[in-house]
């Protein structure tokens, strides 16, 4: 340690620095006046100043005023040698600036213990100045490589402008990253699919799961598969790329060209609200989704989440049902992340779903249009906090036509036959139909209606296995605890099995702008005359109606257990 000594007494310098050196400090600078002081501290920069008060060119307190006008951020210790042992004079050391005094004659111990202290002082700040400047370079480097990423985010996730205008959103990120995602992508039957997903926390480590989902969304959406095929590709992309502790919980959704009908794929989001201006029970339900609508405000219904988030479960364990909803023209299907509703007010008392619903029931009765912001605004009124602990997402879409017009298929498509025959073995493997649907997929001139074949060919599937093979009755569904008997016996009975097939055909006809799809099973038929008898407030046994309704014909051959149907591969019937 450097120690400059400020005394116009020779002798006073002389016993300074032999007080220093035996105490360990060899390296000592003197100074016979101020001017020299100052002159010695700009060239030497030492790191503890003892100074004399009373000098003839310069008093020490003026030399104190240039050193500290000369001296680094970092700490500098003044110590003031003086023979003033009045309390104003001491004082006025400490204030002009000097750190500590000794006054004479001092006790050497005390004045070494007191150099010794300010040296440690001097040595702590050296190293926080160290520290800080270190950290001012870590947290520029980090800002550079945030600026980065975020320009990597910015040029990878981007949804289409003309796809992004078919809804309001409000998308708020906890930090410069956001944990939400929200996707919209154009479908070749002519709707839209979307994604909105909340992944476990918030900021950098959440978004970067964002980046495989977006490109794997955007591979599937153009390739026309459907939403359960969609939701069991995301699960298992996510399952390889993220850690056991992270996953996102989403909803999945494919939109139809007439706007009038969505299906569904949810996984530990909070429930789907659907706004309408009046209620309408001809539309409560399609393929099995039920709303809810107890204690519900005329208007507004619910679809609860059904799943797991994605990336949880494997993928023989991962559940792909879906729902499939209707919606009269101009009502809103409302998304949220859970960010929304997790805010608490002054009580302590969460928003949640209920909240949610409250507010959009007080913005109806007022007349307000539910729009995003406003939900986004009516929370942030709610809550005691006006910062959020979460990412925040709102996503509205008004139910109206799709106008997006379908990429052409370049090229003429061919003609191709399709049979695939399934034994027992292989109708007890759990990928046993996404196998199949892999072949439907490499049909040419299904670009516009790829999403439907697959429902088409699932739910004929499903219909022939569970119904034709295992003799399954489907009015056990009819309630929570027979569903759950439903399928515990569907798994039973499929361990079981032993003799018994399906075969399915799937003819492309691009010339006459047809599909045909021929499912048969080793049953023994059904009477199909009973689809005419499917009540609309029964949740079971309407996979087959809607094939029916998304089929341009369906027959049935062999006492029921062949079915028959074709599809427009112009458009939707």
């Amino acid at each position: 340690m450097k120690i400059l000594i400020v005394d116009d007494e020779s002798i006073n310098r002389i016993l300074l620095v032999n007080l220093l050196e035996n105490a360990g400090y060899t390296d000592c600078i003197e100074a016979a006046n101020g001017a020299e002081a100052i002159d010695k501290y700009k060239r030497e920069q030492p790191d503890l100043v003892l100074l004399d008060v009373v000098m003839p060119d310069m008093s020490g307190f003026d030399v104190v005023k240039h050193l500290r006008s000369h001296a680094t951020e970092h700490y500098l210790p003044i110590l003031f040698i003086t023979a003033l042992d009045d309390k104003e004079s001491l004082v006025k050391c400490l204030d002009v600036g000097g750190n500590d005094f000794a006054t004479k004659p001092f006790d050497k111990h005390i004045l070494i213990a007191k150099i010794r202290a300010h040296l440690q002082i001097r040595a702590l700040s050296l190293r926080i100045e160290q520290q800080n400047k270190a950290l001012l370079l870590f947290n520029q480097r980090v800002a550079r490589e945030h600026a980065i990423v975020e320009h990597i985010f910015s040029n990878a996730i981007v949804n289409d402008p003309k796809v992004l205008s078919y809804f309001d959103y409000c998308i708020k990120p906890a930090q410069s990253f956001n944990g939400d995602v929200f996707l919209c992508e154009a479908s070749p039957s002519g709707g839209i699919y979307f994604v909105v997903g909340d992944f476990t926390g918030h900021g950098l480590a959440s978004a970067v799961g964002a980046l495989p989902v977006t490109r794997a969304f955007q591979e599937l959406s153009q390739q026309g598969v459907s939403v359960s095929e969609l939701a069991k590709e995301l699960n298992h992309i996510l399952l390889k790329f993220l850690p056991h502790d992270m996953f996102m919980a989403a909803v999945v959704g494919e939109i139809d060209a007439s706007g009038t009908r969505v299906t569904l794929w949810q996984g530990g989001m909070p429930a789907v609200i659907c706004n309408t201006s009046q209620a309408n029970k001809e539309s409560a339900f399609i393929g099995g989704a039920r709303f809810e609508e107890v204690g519900m405000p005329e208007g507004l219904r619910q679809i609860p989440a059904r799943h797991m988030a994605l990336g949880i479960l494997e993928n023989e364990e991962f559940d792909t049902q879906c729902d499939t909803i209707s919606l009269s023209r101009g009502t809103q299907l409302i998304v949220v992340s859970d960010g929304l509703i997790e805010v608490a007010n002054g009580t302590n008392h969460m928003l949640m779903e209920e909240g949610l619903v409250d507010i959009i029931h007080s913005m109806k009765r007022e007349n307000q249009t539910v729009t995003a912001e406003g939900l986004y605004q009516k929370v942030l009124n709610y809550s005691v906090s006006k910062t959020f602990d979460d990412d925040i997402s709102a996503v509205i879409f008004a139910s109206r036509p799709i106008e997006l017009v379908p990429k052409d298929y370049s090229g003429i498509a061919l003609q191709s036959l399709h049979e695939i025959a399934l034994s027992a073995e292989h109708l007890k493997q759990p990928d046993v139909l996404q196998r199949v649907l892999q072949i439907a997929g490499q049909c040419e001139g299904i670009q516009n209606v790829r999403s439907i074949l697959y429902t088409v060919i699932s739910e004929l599937f499903n219909n022939a296995l569970e119904h034709g093979v295992l003799l399954l009755d489907s009015k056990l569904k009819s309630t929570s605890e027979g569903f759950h008997t439903y399928y515990q016996l569907r798994e039973k009975l499929l361990n079981q099995l032993s003799d018994a097939s399906i075969t399915i055909t799937i003819e492309a006809l691009p010339n006459q702008h047809k599909i045909r799809i021929t499912v048969k099973d080793s049953g023994r038929g059904f009477s199909w005359d009973n689809l005419k008898s499917v009540n609309d407030d029964e949740s079971y046994g309407r996979g087959l109606a809607l094939v029916q309704a998304m089929c341009e014909q369906m027959w049935f051959e062999d006492k029921g257990s062949k079915v028959i149907c074709t599809i427009d591969t112009k458009g939707t019937p």
